[in-house]
């Protein structure tokens, strides 16, 4: 049966009939297609523009249904590629306060952008009411959110850098007037023997979808060098002392375990230091004197007193 039905299509009569049947079809669908009609379409509105001193918080009507009359050709265009309409923010409207677009307003820049094929008969009468909020400027420190743990016997030479220092903020007021540093991205490095440099992003970006940021990355840098170490014997050297008294401090001199590049280390003189004991303000429980270290060459990354408190004794004149 399923044979003859197909070598019933593969005749010469039938071929003809089915080229028939096609072109008729073809004929009646472009006379349907080159007929007006009057149809109902929904438009996607894009708004554009928005005044330089405000920001869209909230999201206006996006849906635009609009009456038209078109051909059939313009129709099936817009329902094989639907098209969007822009609204120019610009042309908002203040009243009391309150930021809005008008029917007639917006009617006028829909329809323009129709094109002569396409007519607008009807289209909805409701306001645009637009929820803008006027821009604040702030400018705010960056902060590096970067542990680094060195590797034995290295330091870090000096404070991480980070570039720029600032970000300059420019928003709604809800959301930049609480802003006063910017932290950027987690970053935690272990065993570090040489300087880092990285380039991290500013997360709470992100969290501030209408906040405009002067920049969404910054570079942050850490030197680093490998330390060696030295002990300075420095004199201790009583102060507020009375005018008719002595005194004599056991030890003497006091060491100070300095840390730092070999070539600092080696141009150090106990000149350089200087280490003090307040006579009026001994340790309360032991009666000793407290050291402090008063000066100390910024060549060294570091310094440490190897003794904290001395013995003294006091002579009369």
């Amino acid at each position: 049966m399923i044979k003859k039905l197909k070598s019933g299509i593969n005749t010469p009569k039938a071929k003809i009939f089915l080229l028939f049947l096609f072109c008729s079809f073809s004929a009646w669908l472009l006379i349907r297609l080159a007929q007006t009609y009057n149809h109902t379409l929904t438009f996607r509105m894009q708004y554009e523009q928005p005044p330089d001193s405000l920001v869209l918080l909230t999201q206006p009507p996006r849906d635009l249904n609009v009456r038209v009359r078109a051909s059939g050709f313009q129709l099936l265009r817009y329902q094989i590629s639907p098209r969007d309409v822009a609204i120019d923010l610009r042309t908002a409207q203040r009243r009391k306060g309150a930021y809005f677009i008008g029917p007639e307003a917006y009617r006028r820049q829909v329809e323009s952008q129709l094109g002569e094929a396409m007519g607008l008969l009807e289209m909805t009468r409701d306001t645009i009411f637009l929820d803008f909020q006027a821009l604040r400027s702030r400018t705010v420190p960056v902060r590096a959110a970067v542990q680094i743990e060195l590797a034995r016997n290295y330091m870090l030479d000096g404070p991480i850098q980070v570039e720029p220092p600032n970000v300059h903020l420019l928003g709604p007021q809800g959301e930049i007037d609480t802003i006063r540093e910017v932290w950027t991205e987690p970053l935690k490095l272990t065993g570090v023997r040489d300087t880092v440099s990285r380039t991290l992003s500013l997360p709470v970006a992100g969290r501030l979808p209408n906040t405009q940021f002067s920049v969404g990355q910054v570079t942050v840098t850490a030197g680093v060098f490998r330390f060696s170490e030295t002990v300075v014997d420095v004199p201790v050297e009583v102060i507020n002392l009375p005018a008719d008294r002595e005194v004599r401090t056991f030890p003497a001199s006091v060491g100070v375990l300095c840390k730092g590049r070999i070539e600092s280390l080696k141009e150090l003189e106990p000149s350089d230091f200087r280490i003090v004991a307040d006579f009026e303000n001994p340790d309360p429980e032991t009666g000793r004197l407290l050291l402090r270290i008063a000066e100390q060459p910024g060549t060294i990354q570091s310094g440490v007193l190897l003794e904290s408190t001395v013995e003294f004794i006091v002579r009369s004149e």
